[in-house]
């Protein structure tokens, strides 16, 4: 009786020290897999207020969200998203006269899945709905719409945007970020007509989207913000009592001389096309050289010292172009992060303007030298 006993206490220990010894909790019902799902994507027709779907969406340019939607004034500006879409897409867009412009007509360039839409879509003064796209079947689609039009010609609204189906996440932002300063040439100012056509400088023969600068930041993969307008200089314009860096600090010039820009992004490089308006109105050296001066310190105030500056010459003739050399070597010249670039001059558009083979030839020199001199430098 003892033995067993001893045996039966024995066997109580034991048992006891298995129990301290297992830790493990009781299994709990997976919830949080449930928790994680992603919600299911509905398909349904619906009209949205661009103003309210930010999120979904990647603005490209000096954009502003306003109550009315997102203002596209500047050249190349505008929206992209990708959707799950299927038959017609829908832009709703209100287009006007800049505070001095001589246009009538608003172009917008629209990218379905990366590839250039033959169509130019045109908004007369007023609100205009678009079809910017109609799927046959449903899929996921990546689109971009972009201003066509300088601001100088005509102020914009994106206002709704419909289609059937659902958003997908929002393009995301690429590893570079160029922003083009400059004059006509930047706005593409009679490229899409010959030297001696009748009005060069209107919506109808003008194209940032077919512009050196827009096709540059194409070809480096990079995003993009142009800040041009048609006339201006450094130091003296044909647009009016203003230069470049009144240009360059406000909003949105013609539609307020006041307000001024709130930076939204920093580029890594911003690529400075100037000269060719002060060589026609008149600047001195001194004049010229001392604008020069004043935009590169505006820009790297504004962006950080460290930002790299592309002054571009030459496209419309060099003659300002020594003076420039002057001021980026006296600023310290690559080794400050300043360089220049003469590119080929080309007078065969409107108003004896590049044309649009020559845009293509001066991106195609721009982007290499960019690749072999400033990234990674």
């Amino acid at each position: 009786m003892k033995r067993i006993l001893a045996f039966l206490l024995l066997l109580a220990m034991c048992l006891s020290l298995f129990a301290c010894g297992n830790t493990e909790e009781p299994p709990v019902p997976d919830t949080e897999k449930e928790d994680d799902k992603e919600e299911e994507k509905v398909i349904e027709d619906k009209t949205y207020e661009l103003k309210d779907i930010t999120d979904s969406l990647k603005l490209h340019g000096r954009t502003t969200v306003t109550s009315a939607g997102i203002a596209c004034d500047h050249s190349a500006t505008g929206i992209e998203f990708c959707a799950y879409m299927e038959g017609k897409v829908t832009l709703s867009v209100s287009a006007g006269y800049s505070s001095v412009g001589s246009s009538s007509n608003t172009y917008f360039t629209v990218y379905i899945d990366g590839v250039r839409q033959e169509k130019r879509f045109n908004v007369k003064k007023g609100t205009v709905t678009l079809t910017i796209a109609n799927f046959k079947e449903g899929g996921v689609h990546n689109i971009r719409v972009l201003k066509q039009t300088e601001s100088q010609n005509s102020l914009s609204v994106l206002k709704t945007l419909s289609f059937k189906g659902y958003f997908e996440e929002a393009p995301a932002k690429k590893d570079l970020l160029i922003e083009f300063l400059g004059d006509s040439i930047t706005c593409g100012y009679g490229n899409l007509c010959a030297n001696g056509a009748k009005d060069p400088g209107s919506a109808l023969n003008q194209d940032a989207t077919q512009a050196f600068a827009y096709l540059t930041a194409e070809k480096l993969g990079a995003d993009h913000s142009l800040v041009s307008c048609s006339g201006i200089g450094v130091a003296s314009s044909y647009s009016g009592n203003f230069v470049m860096k009144d240009f360059f600090l406000a909003e949105s010039y013609f539609k307020s001389t006041t307000k001024k820009y709130e930076k939204t992004f920093t580029p890594d490089i911003v690529v400075i096309n100037l000269g060719t308006n002060d060589h026609g109105k008149g600047a001195s050296p001194a004049q010229f050289k001392a604008g020069v001066k004043a935009l590169i310190n505006l820009v790297r105030s504004t962006y950080g010292d460290d930002v790299k500056i592309v002054w571009v010459a030459n496209m419309m003739g060099g003659c300002m172009q020594a003076y420039s050399k002057t001021v980026i070597d006296e600023l310290g010249g690559k080794s400050a992060g300043l360089y220049l670039c003469s590119l080929t001059e080309n007078r065969d558009g409107g108003l004896a303007h590049p044309s649009k083979a020559a845009h293509a030839a001066a991106a195609t020199a721009l982007a290499k030298f960019i690749r072999d001199n400033v990234l990674d430098k």
